[in-house]
Order: structure tokens, then sequence, then C-alpha cells
């Protein structure tokens, strides 16, 4: 069993409905009798005190994220290397990718996988998967709970976590999340839900991963 963190801070209409999603996620993996750490309002602080509390094996984190930063709560960044943030629009004096050195990591944002998802490897991550691009979803719905047109924009990526919570491989994870997508399209155009369909393909061909994949 492995230690899960998880940072996701409702506060505008993309990080609510990640909030919900990876709520359910948490209880997924919790069924799995995986720990989980859920930081609701992560910051800078206390997103650095469960990582030495708790020395979690797989940290994901929902937030705005830039080719070299991503924010928990509000504009409050968290991860990042240095450098101007042209996403973000935001000047990085520091930086802290070795916080992620031997872990798996998702991040769950746009722009991450531009920089820093490879940055983050490289500084001794064992696995890093991100998006490289915006991250686009459709939505119909002020409640998360209702909204069925961004369910599969956000389903598809949370295979992942399920994937590794019923002990499949990094690589397995992966593919999951691509089988996801995978499926999402073809029944977008199945629809004739062009858009839909659209914007699932621009998502997975933007999913990018590093690491070893017999994880």
């Amino acid at each position: 069993m492995a230690t899960v963190l998880i940072t996701a801070c409702p506060h505008d209409t993309p990080t609510k409905l990640g909030y919900f999603y990876l709520r359910k996620a948490a209880d997924v993996l919790a069924s799995y009798g995986h720990k989980i750490v859920f930081l609701r309002s992560a910051n800078l602080e206390n997103f650095r005190e469960a990582l030495v509390t708790y020395d979690p094996k797989f940290v994901l984190i929902n937030g705005h994220g830039g080719s070299k930063s991503v924010t928990g709560c509000g504009t409050n960044v968290i991860l990042a290397v240095c450098g101007y943030d042209e996403d973000l629009h935001q000047n990085i004096i520091r930086e802290n990718p070795g916080w992620m050195m031997g872990r798996i990591v998702f991040l769950f944002t746009c722009n991450t996988g531009k920089e820093l998802a490879s940055r983050l490897y490289e500084e001794g991550a064992l696995a890093v998967a991100a998006f490289k691009r915006d991250y686009i979803f459709l939505s119909e719905d002020a409640d998360p709970s209702r909204d069925k047109r961004a369910y599969p924009f956000f389903n598809a990526p949370v295979q992942l976590a399920v994937t590794l919570a019923e002990g499949g491989s990094f690589r397995d994870g992966v593919q999951a999340v691509k089988d996801a997508f995978n499926y999402y399209v073809e029944e977008a155009e199945a629809q004739g839900d062009e858009t839909k369909a659209k914007f699932l393909c621009y998502n997975l061909e933007n999913f990018v991963s590093y690491g070893n994949g017999k994880l």
C-alpha cells in the first residue's frame, strides 16, 4: 500500500471540476487501502509539510499550470523551476523540482508538460505525466455532479491514478488514460459531437509521460 498526496483547490470552474473528480478518485484509491493525503488549500508551506510528514509515493497535482510552474490554491505556486513562466505570467526566482525525487507525479494541469514535467524527471522523480498545452474541456452545468459534458474530459485522466491503485504499472496507467480518451473520442464521433471529439483528441495528443514504465 502507498501514500498518495493530492492537491486540488476549487476556486474557479476548471479547479472545481478537478476537485470533484479527484475526490472521487481519492475514494477509489482509499478503497484499495492506500493512505490519502488531500490538500484542498495547498500552498508552498503545507505542500512541503505534507511531503516531509507523509513521504508520498504518488503525487497528483491539480491547479493552473505553466511551462515552469503549477499553482495550488489561487496563485500560490507550489512546484516550479526558475525562469519566466509565460503561461502564468510569473517570474519564478526559486525552484524545488528535487521535492519530487523518488516519487511518481501526475500534473493534471495545463502546460506543465512543456518543461516542468521533464525537469522533475531529470531531478529524480521516478515517473511523470502531464499535458504540454492548455487542457481544453467542455462544460454544461455549474454543478460538477450533473455536468455530463465535462465527464469524459476529467474521467479519462484520473484513470492513471485508478490503474496505479489497482496494482498496475505507470506504463499501464498511461495506457489507461490513452485508452479512455480514445474511447470517449469514438463515443463523441458516434454521437456526431465533432467539437467534443476534437478537444478530446487535442488533449490526448498533448498528454506526455516520462519515466520507468515498469513502476
